[in-house]
């Protein structure tokens, strides 16, 4: 075999053992990600029936009845979005699809996404909040560890999001089992999610419209440094008797001013699927 030939069959033979190795890697990836969903679902929830009980400060009050009206309380959650994310405040925004499975009783989330960095270069990322407890991971191209973090800041940071994204299963927000909803003025709310042991809280914006305009709060940065951070709402719909944002932005407020690191727009949601009690891996498909 001549010198091209052979450098030409080490080539091969490399590249096969890259895309196996990758392959590997992604199902590993992806049976992890299946159990930690069936974890989520597999939560038992309380056994204390409820529907809207609480006394509300108004202005969350006309939200919930814009919102939800009776509608029966919401135990699943399924959503697709797209969108972009950037990485650091000087970063392009990279296109990114995520999946994220809900529940209500107890609240809790898994996140799954991925951001393309370049043709053939991508990171997967899970964010979960379960049971009290948050963590983060994310990998290039499923086999290169670049995050893998847990801890008390963590599981803050978690409760935090989870607190953010249930306008879009609404009725959560209203079980005073686990939020609790504090007056301010006409316009804004406290709300506190009691999420395992854990307690956090947010401010809650509201627009003319009755409906949520933004939400702020204080948590960690990946460096420990409590930070202003938050997000705002937009065009609203009606889904399946609620009304909940499509588009949502998320930002940092940092020294050097404002960093909107993440532009999510929903393309799918789905409550209350039977066949996620069976199939909960199901979420981490990138349809």
């Amino acid at each position: 075999m001549s010198g091209v030939g052979w450098l030409f069959s080490c080539t091969l033979i490399a590249v096969a053992l890259i895309i196996a190795s990758v392959s590997l890697n992604r199902w590993r990836l992806e049976r992890r990600t299946a159990a930690e969903l069936r974890a989520l679902v597999a939560t038992r929830p309380s056994e204390v029936l409820w529907w809207m009980s609480a006394a509300l400060p108004e202005p969350v009050a006309r939200y919930r009845e814009l919102a939800v009206g009776r509608r029966a309380p919401v135990r699943t959650l399924k959503l697709r979005h797209r969108g972009t994310f950037r990485t650091s405040p000087t970063a392009k925004p990279l296109p990114i699809l995520g999946t994220q499975l809900f529940t209500a009783d107890p609240p809790g989330f898994v996140w799954c996404a991925r951001v393309v960095l370049a043709p053939g270069v991508w990171l997967d990322a899970r964010d979960m909040a379960v049971a009290g407890k948050g963590s983060m991971r994310v990998l290039l191209d499923a086999t290169v560890p670049v995050v893998d973090a847990h801890g008390p800041e963590l599981d803050q940071g978690s409760a935090l999001r989870l607190l953010a994204e249930m306008v879009w299963y609404p009725t959560a927000l209203f079980d005073a089992r686990y939020v609790i909803w504090t007056g301010i003025d006409a316009t804004h709310a406290r709300a506190t999610l009691r999420f395992g042991e854990l307690e956090v809280s947010a401010v809650f914006e509201f627009g003319a419209d009755g409906l949520p305009v933004g939400m702020s709060a204080q948590r960690f940065t990946d460096q420990g440094e409590l930070r202003p951070w938050g997000g705002t709402y937009h065009d609203f719909r009606v889904v399946s008797g609620m009304r909940l944002p499509f588009e949502a932005i998320v930002s940092w407020q940092l020294e050097s001013g404002p960093y909107p690191y993440a532009h999510w727009l929903i393309e799918a949601v789905a409550y209350d699927d039977e066949a996620l009690r069976t199939r909960p891996d199901t979420v981490g498909n990138r349809e």
